[in-house]
C-alpha cells in the first residue's frame, strides 16, 4: 500500500497524497469536541461557523479512515491527538476511537427524515445527505474487510450502517435544488444498495434517470461549472455507470472530461467564464477533475486522462479541498503511471452551443464569449486580462453595453455582433396616452403607449488570431452620433503598468486612460500589451457601465461614431524589436 518514502511532491502518488492527508487530519483533530458533557460530543467544529458541523464531521471520518487504510492500520508519528478518554490505546486505535465518537454525533445530527443539514443554507437536505452517503459508502467498499478485523472497526461500521440506512428514506423522497443534486443522490442510493442489497431504491433511481443526463453534445452540463460541479457530476455518473443502471452515464462523463481539457490554462487553472455557479470568474487549478480522470480511465482507458490527472495534481498548490476523492481513486486504482500523452495546448476551437471560442497557443490561453458583457478573458503565464468590455451611455445598461448577441467563427477570424435590443421598448422614448393614469396602472400603460424609437447601437467586434495575440476592430454600425463610448481592459491586480512615459504599480480599483500608443501590464516575466489607445472624453465612470473595483482598469474613450483598430499581444521577458 503506502511506501515508506515520499516521492517528488509534484508526483500523483498515494504516498504524496497521504502525506497531505496526514497534515489535514492533524489540523482537524484539535477541532473535535471531547467534552462528554457537551451535547455535540464527538463533532468537529467548523472554524468558519464556530459550531459543530455534521458535514465536516463526516469528512473527518472519511479522512481518518482513508489515512488508516493507506497506512495499513498504522498512524503517522506526526499526528498529535488531543488528550481524551482513549489515551491508553495505541495511536492507530485512538484514531479509530475518535471516528466512533464522530459517528455517534452524526447519528444525533440526523433529522427524523434521515437527512442532515448544510449549516450555511439547506436544512433537512437530502442532496447534502447524498454527498455524505457517497463518501461513507466508499469506506465499506475499500475497508470493510480490514475494519471487520478490528473490534473498533466493527463498532464504527455498525454506526455508519445505521446512518446510511436512515439516510436512504430521506433521499428517496427528499427532492433537490440544482441539477447536479440528482446524480449525487442517485449515486448515493446505488452505492448504498450495492453494500446493503435489501435496500429498495429502484423507484427513485428510475424516476431521476428517466429525466436524462443534462449534458449537451459539446460536453457541457447545465451548470457549466468546470471549477466545482463538473467534478460532482462526473464523479456521481461514474458510480452510476459502474452500477449498470444507465448506459449513457460513461459516455456523458467522457464528453464532459474531453470538453474540460479545452478549458484549462497552461497552469492548470480553469476558464470559468461559462459557469452559472459560484466558480464564475474564479481562477483555480481544477484539481477536482483529477479523481474523475483517474476513475474514467479505469472504466475506459485513455492515456490523456492519466496525463491530465497527473498534471492537475502537480500544478495544484493547495490540494486539501479535493484531497479525499483523489485519495479514494489512488487507494482503489493504485498510482497512475504518467503516459506522456499529448493534451491540447495549441488549438482554435469554437463551441457554438455554449457560446465560447477558445484559443490556446501554449502559454497563451484566451476565451471569447457570446451573450455576456465579458467579451474576452486572456491568461498568459502569470499575466491575466480578466475582461475586455465595451460600453456607451445609451439608454441604460442593456442598450449601452456591448453583448455578443451573435458569434461567428471562420478559421482565425471571429466576429461578435451586438444588436443593441436587449431591453424592451429601448432605445426610445415613451409618449402620452392622453388620459388619466393612476400610479397603480402605470406599468400596464406601456402596452398602449406609443413609442418614439431611436436607432439601436449595432456594432461588430472583429477578431483576428495572430501568433502571440489578437488584432481587433470595434466598429459601430448604427446609432446616434455624439454618444460617449469606452473600451475597457480589466487586469488582475499585482502587475506593473508601463507606457513610454509612465511606469507604475497600480492597486485594484485604479483607472488609467491610455491616450495613444501602447501600454503593457507586466507580471514578473509575463506581459500583456494593448493599444493603440484613444481618448475623446475623461469620464472615469460612465453611467450604467460596469465597475471593476477588484481590478486595474485601462480605458480607451470615444464619441460615436467609432471605428477603432487595436491589438492585444502577450510575450515573456524583454520585448523584441519589431
Amino acid at each position: 500500500m503506502l511506501s515508506s518514502s515520499v516521492s517528488s511532491p509534484a508526483s500523483l502518488t498515494l504516498a504524496n497524497a497521504v502525506y497531505q492527508l496526514t497534515q489535514h487530519v492533524d489540523e482537524l483533530l484539535p477541532w473535535q469536541i471531547l467534552d462528554r458533557k457537551d451535547p455535540d460530543y464527538g463533532a468537529i467544529v467548523s472554524a468558519d461557523y464556530g459550531c459543530a458541523d455534521n458535514k465536516l464531521t463526516s469528512h473527518f471520518i472519511t479522512a481518518v479512515l482513508y489515512l488508516w487504510l493507506a497506512s495499513q492500520g498504522q498512524a503517522a508519528p506526526s499526528i498529535e491527538l488531543p488528550s481524551g478518554d482513549d489515551d491508553d490505546l495505541p495511536l492507530a486505535d485512538r484514531l479509530l476511537a475518535r471516528t466512533i465518537l464522530a459517528a455517534d454525533y452524526l447519528l444525533i445530527a440526523q433529522r427524523p427524515s434521515g437527512n442532515i443539514d448544510l449549516l450555511s443554507v439547506n436544512p433537512d437536505s437530502s442532496p447534502d445527505t447524498g454527498f455524505t452517503v457517497q463518501q461513507l459508502c466508499t469506506l465499506f467498499e475499500l475497508g470493510k474487510e480490514r475494519l471487520n478485523a478490528s473490534p473498533l472497526g466493527v463498532d464504527l461500521l455498525g454506526r455508519l450502517e445505521t446512518f446510511i440506512r436512515r439516510a436512504v428514506p430521506g433521499m428517496l423522497d427528499g427532492g433537490f435544488h440544482t441539477p447536479n443534486h440528482r446524480w449525487v443522490m442517485v449515486s448515493a442510493l446505488l452505492q448504498a444498495r450495492a453494500i446493503f442489497p435489501d435496500l429498495d431504491v429502484t423507484r427513485t433511481v428510475d424516476a431521476y434517470l428517466a429525466e436524462g443526463i443534462d449534458i449537451d453534445d459539446e460536453g457541457c452540463f447545465i451548470e457549466r461549472s468546470v471549477g466545482v460541479y463538473d467534478a460532482v457530476n462526473n464523479r456521481s455518473l461514474l458510480f452510476i455507470a459502474e452500477s449498470g443502471e444507465c448506459a449513457d452515464a460513461l459516455p456523458a462523463v467522457q464528453r464532459s472530461l474531453d470538453f474540460d481539457l479545452y478549458l484549462l490554462h497552461a497552469d492548470g487553472t480553469a476558464e470559468t467564464g461559462l459557469s452559472r455557479r459560484q466558480d464564475y470568474g474564479t481562477r483555480e487549478v481544477a484539481l477536482g477533475l483529477a479523481a474523475c480522470y483517474l476513475h474514467a480511465n479505469h472504466l475506459s482507458p485513455d492515456p490523456r486522462y492519466i496525463e491530465a490527472a497527473c498534471r492537475l495534481w502537480s500544478q495544484s498548490p493547495h490540494a486539501t479541498h479535493h484531497l479525499l476523492w483523489t485519495v479514494y481513486t489512488l487507494l482503489r486504482f493504485g498510482d497512475p503511471v504518467p503516459t506522456g500523452a499529448e493534451l491540447p495546448t495549441r488549438y482554435n476551437r469554437h463551441f457554438p452551443q455554449n457560446g465560447i471560442w477558445r484559443i490556446r497557443q501554449e502559454r497563451l490561453s484566451a476565451s471569447f464569449f457570446k451573450d455576456t458583457t465579458r467579451l474576452l478573458s486572456l491568461v498568459y503565464g502569470q499575466a491575466e486580462l480578466t475582461a475586455l468590455k465595451i460600453s456607451l451611455t445609451y439608454f441604460g445598461s442593456y442598450c449601452g453595453r456591448f453583448f455578443g448577441d451573435e458569434m461567428t467563427v471562420d478559421g482565425d477570424r471571429g466576429v461578435l455582433h451586438n444588436r443593441g435590443l436587449r431591453r424592451p421598448r429601448r432605445p426610445g422614448y415613451e409618449l402620452p396616452v392622453s388620459r388619466p393614469v393612476s400610479p397603480a396602472e402605470w406599468d400596464a400603460t406601456f402596452a398602449e403607449r406609443p413609442l418614439r424609437e431611436v436607432p439601436p447601437l449595432t456594432a461588430d467586434l472583429t477578431v483576428d488570431v495572430v501568433e502571440g495575440g489578437f488584432d481587433l476592430r470595434y466598429h459601430l454600425l448604427d446609432g446616434l452620433d455624439g454618444i460617449a463610448a469606452q473600451i475597457v481592459f480589466d487586469f488582475a491586480p499585482g502587475g506593473i503598468w508601463e507606457t513610454p512615459e509612465t511606469r507604475t504599480k497600480p492597486a485594484a480599483g485604479q483607472v488609467f486612460f491610455l491616450k495613444d500608443g501602447y501600454g503593457e501590464m507586466r507580471y514578473g516575466s509575463d506581459v500583456i500589451s494593448i493599444g493603440p489607445g484613444a481618448v475623446s472624453h475623461g469620464m472615469w465612470q460612465m453611467r450604467d457601465a460596469e465597475t471593476a473595483p477588484d481590478h486595474v482598469r485601462v480605458v480607451f474613450t470615444f464619441w460615436t461614431p467609432v471605428d477603432h483598430v487595436f491589438a492585444i499581444r502577450a510575450y515573456r521577458g524583454i520585448k523584441k524589436n519589431e
